[in-house]
């Protein structure tokens, strides 16, 4: 720019002293003139009111010599008031190139710092898009990972559930199946015990031929009877009594095949004629 302004001042000194240089040259006039006397010009006045007489031709000019030329004075303005004058103009076209300047680097830093403006509002809005996209992506992941979670878990539950019941199932079937073990091998014993007591009953001749009583023995440990009594019975008295005396007559009782399965109290039906029951 400085460059330029400098340029443009030299550029305009050499136009005008061009222009001062090559300016039009005014031709001169001359002048052919006589001076003339008042006394004669009055006489030539006071001549023509007499008559007018014939004039005598005049006698031939003399030829006037040639004058030389006389350059007239410049027309135009002084030299200093030019160069004066080209100066302020210089001055005036440094200054409106240097104000034109000014105003393009300022309307350039204006454009610069609107750009810098906007770039830096677009870098931030893109952060924060970015910054917010990030937390959408984590919050859903995460809720992915809690889902998931619990998923997980509903399946180890449902498969522990499963593994209880399961286990549950297997027990009751075992306790099924030891339950029914025990009241078969029960069952056994309580049908030896009872063969036992009949084959050691005498039967009174008050005993019918449907007989059934229910029998309660107490025993203590190797079959040892430590008391008996009959329950419900169909038969008088001398029949309770017959019952009593033949399981104290079988004691000692014959011992359960699984010592599991001793009680102290047993119960049997007492029924000569028929199947005993438990």
């Amino acid at each position: 720019m400085s460059v330029l302004l400098h340029g443009t001042i030299i550029g305009l000194l050499a136009y005008g002293w061009w222009r001062y240089e090559h300016r039009p040259v005014t031709p001169s006039v001359s002048v052919d003139a006589r001076v003339v006397d008042a006394q004669a010009l009055a006489g030539m006045g006071a001549a023509r009111h007499p008559a007018p007489q014939p004039k005598a031709p005049p006698p031939p000019k003399p030829k006037p010599e040639p004058k030389p030329k006389v350059m007239s004075p410049p027309q135009g303005p002084p030299v200093h008031t030019a160069a004066r004058e080209l100066a302020l103009r210089a001055h005036a076209a440094a200054a409106e190139a240097e104000h034109i300047a000014a105003a393009e680097a300022e309307r350039r830093h204006l454009e610069k710092q609107r750009a810098a403006a906007q770039a830096e509002a677009l870098a931030k809005a893109r952060a924060e898009a970015e910054k917010r996209a990030l937390e959408r992506a984590a919050k859903l992941a995460e809720q992915r990972r809690l889902a998931l979670q619990r998923k997980l878990a509903a399946a180890r539950a449902a498969a522990a559930r499963a593994a209880r019941i399961a286990q549950l199932r297997q027990a009751l079937a075992e306790d099924a199946q030891s339950n029914a073990k025990m009241r078969a091998a029960t069952a056994g014993w309580v049908s030896e015990v009872t063969q036992r007591v009949e084959a050691a009953s005498i039967k009174p001749p008050s005993a019918g031929q449907n007989l059934r009583c229910i029998v309660h023995v107490t025993l203590v440990k190797g079959g040892a009877v430590a008391g008996a009594s009959v329950g419900r019975c169909n038969g008088d008295e001398a029949v309770r009594e017959s019952i009593e005396a033949a399981v104290y007559r079988a004691s000692p009782l014959p011992p359960p095949p699984d010592p599991a399965l001793y009680t102290q109290e047993l119960n049997f039906v007492f029924a000569p004629n028929s199947a005993g029951e438990p």
